[in-house]
């Protein structure tokens, strides 16, 4: 009798069992990480009779997880992947929004002083001119500068939410170690403790939100975690640890390092393989600097192309074309590692022939080049001073030492602290100082095609005449020219003297003039106005005009754009496919667990009547026996 309640006892302690896990079920269906679980049951062995084996009822030898170690594995990297493409997306549209206000960015502010130089060749002597040009080159300067703090506020933001990664992927790897410590000593019972595994897939996956990690379940259930490129992160109890740092060569550039086994590794992008850091540090290297590379060289083009057309003119008062605009210097570091002395300076030359990108300076001990890092292009340095694509870079002091490195900022720095300095309107050198002029008496029809000023020469106002002492030759006077005599004549012809280079057309006759002399009212002179206005046209900036410059650098960013949106559409879908799979075998269905609590009901209320059986037939006989 004690056999049949045995049988039904056992029975009910199985439906118990699955009432409960159920329940459980139940109770997590909205618990991230939370794989469904399920009572595994077997059959009690049977005791042998003289009429067979009869049966003994059921046992419940585990809990189990519907789990599949290779769809997890999917999970965690697709996460790593959608994680950094999602960053990367989302800094790329702040930086496209940046970039895309047409009316009031950069290219219109370029517009808007062409066209107001154009008004000044017009009048060149009305103040109200000269005052909407000086306010539209200080609108311009300032969208140049206002644009420069975007992008800084973009990089802050970066290096605080790399901050943010760091910590967290820290605590969790604390956490992971915990967890592990905890599955081994639970391992001893010989049951698998389910919901600690389901923590420490979480835990995984949250780790490769950060940074890709790959996991390897050991024969106690506990993970070792690697990264992308092999170092451990967590080994049983023991984890690597994470700091963010001053780059050794760029102490604007903040480096993810992996400390582990008394090592520093720095990690970058390709390193750590995916994740929220890996997306952020590309768009910082790659996109980010990109940007403000193109946006330097442009400001250094514009910038140096102006200043360069008013020192070549003459203002309202008669002086000298005073710089427009104030552009950021280059700057030179020196690597912490290096164990020389040498200290590098930068100066820029000439703003039309810098490149959009810095330059890494190597030493070997015998040859020093430039790498530069728009193009990854190397330079040879023959020696110092060295001028590299309008920049001159000196050895200022001290000795290197084979191995030493050396950064210059340069086109990331040629925005910073962009200003339009020019004292006053009346300033602006719409004039030039001297002026050709022909002869009064002239019989010909020689004339000038073309005059321009290309230096301040101590001589450029001096008084110089040109007289033709035939159709085909003629003689200079003049201070400064060497006075030659029977020079031969061709229309089309250039002269250069004193700062100043003239054309000459048409046929003279014998005793024609033309004469050069200072200007008489540089107020009035709307000359080098008119080459202020033709800078629109100038291939100034990588053999394109400034404005089309800045055109190709806003379509880059939007290239850049759409095609982090594209990939994090296609992560994005890999990821929810992988979810998706996962979820088939492990995620808890509300349907089907309120059918099998039903059924496990049932079960329960049958062993129970089981047991109330066995007690009438034990009841009964008693009854007979007494």
């Amino acid at each position: 009798m004690s056999d049949l309640l045995n049988v039904g006892a056992s029975a009910l302690r199985a439906a118990y069992s699955q009432m409960r896990t159920t329940g459980h079920n139940i109770s997590n269906v909205n618990t991230p990480g939370y794989s469904r679980q399920e009572v595994q049951l077997a059959t009690a062995e049977g005791t042998f009779s003289g009429g067979g084996f009869v049966g003994r009822g059921v046992v419940v030898e585990t809990v189990v997880r519907r789990y599949d170690a290779h769809l997890t594995a999917e999970v965690a990297s697709g996460l790593a992947m959608s994680s950094a493409d999602t960053v990367r997306a989302g800094q790329l549209e702040r930086l496209d929004r940046a970039f895309a206000d047409t009316e009031n960015g950069i290219g219109a502010g370029l517009d808007d002083l062409t066209s107001a130089m154009a008004d000044v060749v017009n009048r060149p002597a009305d103040p109200s001119a000269r005052t909407v040009a000086a306010n539209r080159a200080n609108m311009l300067a300032e969208r140049f500068s206002g644009m420069r703090d975007r992008l800084e506020d973009i990089h802050a933001q970066v290096d605080l939410r790399m901050g943010e990664g760091v910590n967290k992927v820290n605590e969790t790897l604390k956490q992971l170690a915990a967890v592990n410590e905890q599955i081994a000593k639970s391992s001893g019972s010989g049951q698998p403790s389910n919901d600690l595994l389901d923590r420490r897939d979480v835990l995984v996956e949250d780790v490769n939100k950060q940074m890709k990690a790959t996991a390897y379940v050991n024969y106690d259930n506990t993970v070792s975690l690697f990264s992308a490129s092999g170092q451990a992160l967590v080994v049983g109890k023991s984890i690597a640890n994470f700091s963010l740092s001053a780059d050794t060569l760029d102490p604007r550039r903040l480096t993810v390092s992996l400390n582990t086994s008394g090592r520093s590794i720095a990690m970058e992008s390709d390193s750590l393989g995916g994740g929220e850091l890996a997306g952020l540090i590309r768009f910082r290297d790659e996109d980010l600097a990109a940007a403000s590379g193109r946006l330097g060289q442009l400001a250094a083009a514009v910038g140096a192309a102006y200043n360069a057309q008013q020192a070549l003119g003459r203002d309202a008062t008669g002086a000298v074309g005073a710089p427009m605009f104030d552009i950021g210097d280059p700057r030179a570091f020196g690597s912490t590692l290096n164990t020389g002395n040498a200290v590098l300076g930068a100066t820029l030359i000439d703003g039309t022939q810098v490149s959009n990108g810095d330059y890494e300076i190597n030493y070997d001990g015998t040859n020093w080049s430039a790498t530069r890092s728009s193009d990854d292009s190397v330079v040879p340095i023959a020696g110092f001073p060295a001028t590299i694509d309008g920049i001159q870079i000196s050895l200022t002091s001290g000795a290197a030492v084979a191995g030493d490195k050396f950064l210059v900022r340069a086109a990331s720095e040629f925005a910073n602290d962009f200003s339009m300095v020019l004292p006053s309107p009346s300033r602006l050198a719409t004039g030039l100082a001297a002026a050709p002029q022909l002869g009064a008496t002239n019989a010909g029809d020689a004339g000038v095609s073309a005059f321009q000023v290309t230096s301040n020469d101590a001589n450029l106002t001096a008084a110089v005449s040109i007289q033709f002492t035939s159709p085909t030759t003629f003689n200079v006077t003049g201070t400064g020219t060497g006075n030659p005599t029977g020079v031969a004549y061709t229309p089309g012809m250039t002269l250069n003297y004193n700062g100043w280079q003239m054309t000459l057309k048409g046929t003279p006759a014998t005793n024609d003039t033309i004469s050069v002399s200072a200007t008489q009212n540089p107020a009035v002179d709307n000359r080098n106005a008119r080459a202020m206005v033709g800078i629109a046209d100038r291939l100034l900036v990588g053999g394109q005009r400034a404005v089309d410059a800045y055109g190709d650098l806003t379509a880059d960013v939007g290239i850049r754009t759409q095609s982090a949106q594209s990939s994090l559409a296609l992560s994005s879908r890999t990821l929810e496919d992988a979810q998706a799979a996962r979820s088939e075998i492990s995620g808890v269905n509300l349907d089907e667990e309120a059918a099998r609590l039903l059924q496990y009901q049932q079960a329960y209320q049958a062993a129970a009547k089981l047991i109330a059986t066995a007690q009438t037939v034990f009841d009964t006989l008693l009854q007979a026996a007494a």
